[in-house]
């Protein structure tokens, strides 16, 4: 029987080039090993407003745990910014947030 540990994990900040590779190879592994699959990503994760459009910011990537129903949203680093992995329990996303 497959599992998962999910609820031993939390979402993190990503700010090293180390940890982006070593959270990256996790989740493909996860993948390969038929625990997690990723699907695409539907929803921004910020929008706000600049001075002449709407901004839409979204993840690099959503992956779904095929045993608990977690749904992980992984937002690649662009140093010097910080990347992020977001765990959403529920399995469904909350929506973005806005700033206006």
């Amino acid at each position: 029987m497959m599992q998962c540990d999910c609820h031993e994990r939390y979402g993190i900040e990503v700010d090293s080039y180390d940890m982006f590779e070593e959270l990256k190879n996790f989740f493909q592994k996860q993948i390969e090993k038929g625990v997690f699959r990723e699907i695409p990503v539907e929803e921004p994760f910020y929008i706000g407003k600049g001075a002449s459009k709407i901004i839409k910011w979204y993840a690099d990537k959503w992956y779904k745990c095929n045993v608990c129903g977690t749904l992980w949203e992984f937002e690649y680093p662009d140093f010097p910014t910080c990347g992020e992995v977001r765990k959403f329990e529920s399995g469904k996303y909350p929506g973005p947030e806005t700033n206006y």
